[in-house]
């Protein structure tokens, strides 16, 4: 523990002691303040004892780290911390001249392991499945090779998403109240279209951002998605979003579900049926999605063996 006595040390003193120690190791803030109230009793009793009755000492301590980040990261050199949500902090301890050498020779030899765009998919659909934060999106995967590109090779060029979904806004109701709704022509579902990339930097942003513009129209929502985005980025993706209303989601590769939609898109009222016509003439994974969607409105029902579903997703849930 730091040398101060048990009461009197500060926050920063407890978590970059906890870091030091683990040095190269990720901690959320949450895991951070379980880790203070298992190390440091004293300390936590004294902070409940001063802080408002009732309050989630674990809660509340996650949300002072995460609130004084930028402050630690412009005092503490050999801290690092993530762009994913959740942010995960780290110390980082630099390597020796030898250790260079040695990780350069091992880079050298050792086999590509790059993430590819590909691997965020079922992470993209696992979140949709499992956000406690949504309804029930239903995520169906778009593949460009499926398309004809019969018009040339530059004629579809920002025309297809790499994901759509169907969100179920009657999957809570009673089957009456479904009926209700079908009789009086309310809205049952809501389409998504989703851009994905496995990082959005500043110099990257305004053509990510208006690509999912562009492949995004027909849809109620249209959202950017990716694993990383650089902290300069965000100011753009809140400015374009202003202006055009596409969302961002920020993935979390390790565990889906606590993936965040970091900015939420703005719907549109209405599905534009001409451009998803556009969409669905060129791919035929389109058109399926279509065919889904039609025997939704048709029937009420959906099956989940006719999604893209992943198997990281337990059955039933």
């Amino acid at each position: 523990m730091p040398t101060k006595s048990a009461i009197t040390v500060s926050l920063a003193d407890l978590v970059m002691y906890h870091l030091q120690s683990h040095a190269g190791q990720e901690f959320s803030s949450k895991e951070l303040a379980d880790l203070i109230q298992g190390t440091a009793p004293d300390w936590c009793a004294k902070k409940l004892h001063n802080s408002k009755p009732g309050i989630n000492l674990i809660n509340q301590i996650a949300n002072e780290i995460s609130s004084r980040r930028p402050l630690w990261l412009q005092k503490y050199p050999q801290l690092q911390c993530t762009d994913t949500s959740p942010r995960k902090f780290s110390w980082v301890v630099q390597p020796s001249a030898a250790d260079c050498d040695e990780d350069a020779s091992s880079a050298a030899s050792a086999p590509d392991a790059k993430q590819l765009e590909a691997d965020l998919y079922p992470i993209l659909a696992h979140f949709l499945r499992a956000s406690p934060d949504l309804n029930p999106v239903y995520p169906k995967r778009i593949d460009e090779k499926t398309s004809s590109n019969k018009l040339g090779p530059k004629a579809n060029e920002w025309l297809h998403p790499d994901m759509v979904g169907l969100e179920n806004l009657m999957s809570e109701w009673t089957s009456q109240v479904q009926d209700c709704a079908e009789l009086a022509g309310d809205q049952r579902a809501r389409l998504w279209s989703f851009e994905v990339k496995l990082k959005i930097s500043r110099s990257s942003v305004r053509r990510d951002y208006f690509q999912a513009v562009s492949n995004s129209s027909w849809a109620h929502f249209g959202y950017l998605v990716a694993a990383q985005v650089d902290q300069d980025a965000t100011p753009e993706l809140k400015m374009l979003h202003g202006l055009h209303g596409i969302g961002l989601v920020v993935l979390n590769t390790e565990n889906p579900a606590d993936s965040e939609v970091r900015i939420p898109a703005r719907e549109r009222p209405a599905t534009d049926w001409v451009a998803a016509n556009r969409l669905a003439a060129e791919n035929k994974d389109f058109l399926n999605f279509t065919k889904l969607v039609r025997n939704y409105f048709k029937t009420g029902s959906i099956s989940e063996k006719d999604w893209d579903i992943p198997k990281s997703y337990p059955a039933g849930e």
